[in-house]
């Protein structure tokens, strides 16, 4: 069974491999090896580094074997079903209501597989860099940060779907690896929550005094997505000290970062994409995908739904993030969100295959989340809310400047996070749970018990890992 998995991941390793050195998603390495001399100078360093960045895009195929990103079955659809913005039009993964369970399959096992796949891809860099005098010091400290960036937010991604991140007592962690897996370490025990914090924290400490204030291109990692990154962690684990730190990160970001809020939110997604000055880190498809329009258009397989309709009564948002369609005689609300052409004449749009792991508007939100959250100045809290709200279009606000508690006004930050980022990055899921939890029922009504916050490990895994024990 061992030597099944190792099988298993050294193919995620080479599949990781198969970008280029200059950068580009679709062109291929020069070696398939997945250990030993891989690297032996800057041109092969970037090259496999490259395929660390390939398993953040979670780039594959798709159905027909066409090159895609598959960056929206991560980290768009599944956490906004699972916060209560989209439905599965087939009603096939149970995600919506909370009806999955370890046995299923697609996202439970999506993301345990995509954040490995990530782990395990950026320590084989990590290993075989380390030897290599050839790379020029600065270049090398730059590479190995945004390897570090990357494997962070591949245990951060595993934590918080699938640890008790909200408890750091908790021996319910994530199986840490820091080093390429081999027939010794396949089958690891879970960590405790605490001992997955301190891990993640301390690569995005390492990224953050490496990482360039901003890239070679938009889609490869700078130290403000790290801060941002940082910020998500903490504001998520939220420990004394916690909830300051995410105050002055996110400040840092906005004040210093470089970055500005696009006037019309609209815009990034419909007309400017990574051209957008508030875009700090995105995904860049492939040219010839066409993955995400074809699964939001063709197939209206995650229309919004009834209580994302509800929550957007009102916003000038319901007539562009989505739109309505009829759909086996049943009006939907059909995800337009990245699409800017007519939902029943569907013809792609230049920005269809875009995604987006990092904007802006997230580091104003997560400060004013913070601040409620730290019972800190809530003038300043709202004063970060509303700037969101009216780059989205919004005009009256009068329901934040009534809110006269840090309880009303989390609410209403998070609210804006689920509305913000519905189909993004997941914001919106971890956002709702940082809601009490009475509060969250009464916005994902299928939440029942506090276990159903985070996803079960897949079955497969604990069939395979004798030492790794299930969820509660």
């Amino acid at each position: 069974m061992k030597h099944k998995n190792i099988k298993l991941l050294f193919t995620l390793f080479i599949a990781c491999l198969t970008v280029a050195c200059n950068k580009q998603l679709n062109v291929y390495p020069t070696t398939s090896e997945v250990d030993g001399n891989v690297i032996v100078d800057t041109k092969s360093a970037s090259t496999v580094l490259n395929g660390v960045y390939y398993r953040f895009a979670n780039a594959g195929v798709d159905n027909n074997s066409i090159p895609s990103v598959l960056w929206t079955n991560t980290n768009e659809t599944l956490p906004s079903e699972l916060s209560g913005g989209l439905t599965n039009s087939s009603g096939a993964d149970g995600f919506y209501n909370f009806t999955f369970t370890a046995l299923s399959t697609g996202g439970v096992t999506g993301i345990w597989s995509y954040g490995y796949a990530l782990v395990n891809a950026a320590n084989g860099f990590l290993k075989n860099v380390a030897p290599v005098t050839t790379i020029p010091d600065a270049t090398k400290t730059q590479m190995i940060a945004e390897a570090k960036f990357l494997r962070a937010f591949g245990n951060e991604e595993l934590l918080l779907y699938y640890g008790q991140y909200y408890d750091v007592t908790s021996s319910y962690g994530i199986i840490l690896r820091d080093e390429f897996v081999d027939a010794n370490n396949i089958n690891l025990p879970r960590s405790g929550v605490s001992a997955a914090y301190t891990s993640i924290l301390a690569d995005l400490d390492a990224a953050i005094a490496g990482l360039p204030a901003l890239n070679t291109q938009i889609y490869y990692a700078n130290v403000s997505a790290a801060k941002l990154l940082k910020a998500r962690v903490l504001i998520n684990r939220g420990s004394s000290g916690d909830y300051a730190q995410v105050i002055s990160l996110t400040n840092d970001v906005i004040t210093n970062g470089g970055f500005t809020l696009e006037a019309n939110l609209k815009d990034i997604f419909w007309t400017k994409g990574f051209t957008s000055k508030e875009v700090i880190l995105g995904i860049q498809p492939y040219s010839t995908e066409t993955y995400k329009f074809r699964q939001n258009q063709y197939y209206n397989q995650y229309p919004v739904s009834a209580a994302f309709k509800t929550l957007l009564a009102n916003d000038p948002r319901n007539q562009w993030v989505y739109q309505p369609y009829t759909l086996r005689g049943t009006v939907i609300g059909q995800l337009t969100k990245y699409y800017s052409g007519s939902p029943s004449a569907i013809l792609q749009t230049p920005l269809s295959e875009n995604c987006y792991a990092f904007r802006l508007t997230e580091a104003y939100l997560l400060e004013a989340e913070a601040i409620t959250l730290s019972n800190g100045d809530l003038a300043q809290a709202k004063t970060l809310l509303t700037t969101v709200m009216g780059h989205a279009g919004l005009t009256d606000f009068t329901a934040v400047n009534n809110a006269t508690t840090a309880a009303a006004l989390q609410v209403l930050v998070v609210q804006e996070e689920m509305k913000n980022f519905v189909a993004e990055n997941g914001a919106d899921w971890f956002a709702l749970r940082r809601l009490p939890f009475a509060t969250i029922k009464t916005m994902q009504p299928y939440i029942t018990t506090v276990n159903q916050l985070i996803l079960p490990i897949p079955n497969t895994e604990i069939i395979t890992n004798g030492q790794i024990i299930q969820n509660p």
